[in-house]
């Protein structure tokens, strides 16, 4: 069902849309889903309003409205104070009935305000609850609240006295088990909410809360894989450095043999002329030089 959307007077005559709805409605109620719950319950009360169902189908509305009860109370937490007055002083036990978590969900409304107007606003919760006239076997809430204060002064109780009041009330004694959890309920939260105005550290407000839920469990992760190391890409010819030359381990090592001494041919490339003879020579003659053979 869209939320966002009211529903036509056609379709709210149609008896099987009621039970869509509260297949829809029981998980929301189940898991106290306060937005879902709210939007749901404040959309059919629109809805049922414009197309005036009472006044055409009153039983249908009848299943209609209690449904809306049990979707407000899931809200709790969002309502307003009048609407929160309204409904404890009205409808508390339809909560109960449907195994609401009543503690958790005035816990949430009540924690929702700062310390002085949580105080005040508890006083309220007080006399709303006091003035329900909705009934738990023979008595209504206000009858049940008036005799447990008469059996157990407010100042004095513990947290066994409602179960001492069930035991030793004869009225009490004389419900069936539903009843009588609806009775010790009714006590517990009456002794712990209402009577004076709770301060609670953060970690017992969880407890009252409810645990949170659980965190979802650590995803398990493949080891990592190693990238397999990919083949050498080969130099370019001009730069691709020479492999070293190894000498196979099969032959052994040899020291090189020493080298004969150069020859004077392989020092010397050019030939180098000896000393001239002397007939080679020519006398160097100083001074006057005289033709003795034409003399």
């Amino acid at each position: 069902m869209n939320n966002s959307k009211q529903l036509t007077l056609e379709q709210l005559e149609n008896p099987t849309l009621l039970e869509k709805i509260r297949k829809l409605a029981e998980p929301i109620i189940w898991h106290m889903q306060t937005k879902e719950a709210y939007n749901l319950a404040f959309n059919l009360e629109k809805s049922l309003e414009a197309a005036n169902l009472k006044g055409v189908e009153p039983t249908l509305d009848r299943g209609y409205q209690d449904l809306i009860i049990k979707l407000k109370l899931t809200a709790l937490p969002m309502l307003s104070d009048e609407q929160t007055i309204k409904i404890i002083s009205e409808n508390f036990l339809d909560g109960l009935q449907v195994n609401l978590d009543m503690k958790n969900r005035l816990t949430g409304k009540l924690f929702a305000l700062p310390l002085t107007p949580r105080d005040e606003f508890r006083q309220r919760l007080q006399a709303a609850i006091k003035n329900n006239k909705q009934k738990i076997g023979p008595w209504s809430v206000e009858q049940w609240l008036i005799d447990y204060n008469n059996f157990a002064d407010p100042g004095q109780r513990t947290n066994i006295s409602p179960r001492e009041y069930l035991i030793q009330n004869r009225q009490a004694g004389a419900l069936v088990k539903e009843d009588k959890n609806k009775l010790h309920t009714l006590f517990h939260i009456y002794d712990h909410l209402l009577l004076v105005t709770p301060v609670v550290s953060e970690e017992t407000l969880s407890q009252i809360m409810g645990p949170a839920p659980p965190s979802p469990a650590p995803r398990k992760t493949a080891p990592p894989q190693v990238e397999p190391i990919p083949p050498t890409v080969p130099l370019p010819s001009a730069v691709q450095p020479a492999p070293p030359e190894t000498t196979p381990l099969s032959e052994p090592i040899r020291p090189p043999s020493p080298e004969p001494p150069p020859s004077r041919r392989d020092i010397y490339q050019e030939p180098i002329e000896g000393p001239p003879s002397s007939s080679q020579i020519e006398p160097k003659i100083e001074g006057n030089v005289v033709d003795l053979k034409n003399k």
